[in-house]
């Protein structure tokens, strides 16, 4: 059971402490409620694009010195981009907790961006786009899925990255509306996880973070609908790889109406690992598959319980993987969900990241800033009981339709020519 303390300072800004003196370290995580769902059409990427700038956010003599200053103080840094949220952390021993409180304090104080570090970190992502999207064998079938599965008016029909044209298009005005949209206290969490006294680390959180400006919350964030999601589609990318892949994605509620523990069972069971109900059919059965899995695509609106299967010979096809793949589901629909080796994956995988202060100040942030729950962490387990095999089983034929399926096939180019022929 972790000890919790929440406060509200004045600005608005949640603090979250959770004392832990398992190790001498600390880890200082700041999540915002901005993701690439908040970004409109022809201005994607820009909150992946604005997770580079925050390390130049810096004030007027520190430009570029965030990963100076964390290394000095024997700390590690990193940060990440979802649909929905994005989030910040830094890792130091207990005893530099005030280095970690300045530096996320400095950056979200005002926006200080410099014409060169936006210049320098627009071509920083859209290499990155270049060289894990575009150069990337089976890379762009993330961006094929998000325009097969979301009507053009949502904001989740395209992936985080956005397109490389619209990064490169960003301007200092976009940038600088971002941040004061976005990056105010009350639309962010900050958790202290680690080697502190919960008072002490309060009234340090309060003395850096306290004077930081309050900004109204954003208001008018991207609209969703269900009437955006399309069903059932199905599109063929060329691209340059050796072998078919087959990507199927299944519509499921968001975690903003459920913390999604009979989904999370449903798909570690079929296709987590080796011993997954897909990986022993697509691979070990019927041998046409080298790999073959399942993972949920967590969204705030709308989530995919996304399966795939790469091909393992020249003469299997993406009908012959698509259609595996429904098999392997229908199947699974009509017998029991195997729930309890599942349910035993997700707990060590939970109890793993819940022995890192890392991994207590990203749950606790979360759960936070999306359920006003900071001590959900604390009833997990209660919430793995209440998953059983009938309530998996009802999600499973709710979910899996085939009808429903949104797929995505990754052809080598000159098959796709041939076929057009």
């Amino acid at each position: 059971m972790l000890s919790i303390r929440d406060s509200v300072l004045e600005n608005g800004l949640r603090v979250i402490i959770c004392p832990d003196a398992g190790a001498p370290t600390v880890t200082v995580a700041v999540m915002y409620r901005v993701g690439s769902h908040d970004e409109a059409g022809l201005k994607t990427g820009l909150a992946h694009l604005f997770e580079h700038l925050m390390f130049d956010n810096t004030s007027t003599g520190m430009e570029k010195q965030y990963d100076t200053y964390c290394t000095v103080a024997g700390g590690s840094n990193n940060a990440y981009t979802t649909y929905d949220y994005t989030c910040y952390y830094i890792t130091v021993p207990s005893h530099q907790l005030e280095i970690g409180l300045w530096l996320e304090a400095d950056r979200m104080r005002h926006f200080a961006i410099t014409e060169e570090a936006l210049a320098t970190q627009r071509n920083v992502v859209v290499e990155e786009i270049n060289q894990n999207v575009e150069n990337q064998p089976y890379g762009r079938w993330r961006f094929a899925m998000e325009s097969a599965a979301y009507a053009p008016e949502s904001a989740y029909s395209w992936e985080v990255y956005g397109s490389a044209d619209d990064v490169a298009a960003v301007t200092m005005d976009d940038a600088k509306q971002f941040f004061e949209r976005f990056y105010g206290p009350s639309n962010a969490v900050l958790c202290i996880s680690g080697n502190v006294d919960a008072t002490d680390a309060l009234a340090k959180a309060t003395e850096y973070f306290g004077s930081i400006e309050a900004r109204p919350n954003p208001q008018n964030r991207s609209p969703f609908d269900p009437s955006m999601l399309k069903k059932g589609s199905h599109v063929v990318e060329p691209d340059s790889v050796p072998l078919p892949a087959v990507f199927l994605a299944f519509h499921c509620e968001g975690f903003l109406t459920s913390d999604q523990m009979d989904l999370e069972v449903l798909t570690t069971a079929l296709g987590s690992g080796r011993t997954s109900a897909l990986y022993l059919s697509l691979v070990h059965e019927k041998r046409i598959a080298s790999a073959a899995g399942a993972y949920l695509d967590r969204r705030a609106h709308d989530s995919l319980l996304t399966m795939y299967a790469y091909a393992n010979a020249p003469d299997v096809t993406a009908a012959d993987l698509a259609e595996a793949l429904l098999d392997t589901v229908d199947s699974y629909v009509h017998t029991t969900v195997a729930h309890e080796s599942a349910l035993n994956k997700l707990r060590t995988s939970m109890a793993m990241e819940l022995q890192r202060n890392r991994g207590i100040a990203d749950t606790v942030a979360w759960t936070t800033l999306f359920w006003n729950d900071p001590f959900y962490v604390n009833t997990i387990e209660e919430r793995f009981a209440a998953a059983t095999v009938e309530s998996v089983s009802a999600c499973a034929a709710t979910v899996l339709r085939r009808a429903d399926a949104v797929r995505v096939d990754v052809v080598p180019r000159e098959e796709q020519a041939a076929d057009e022929a």
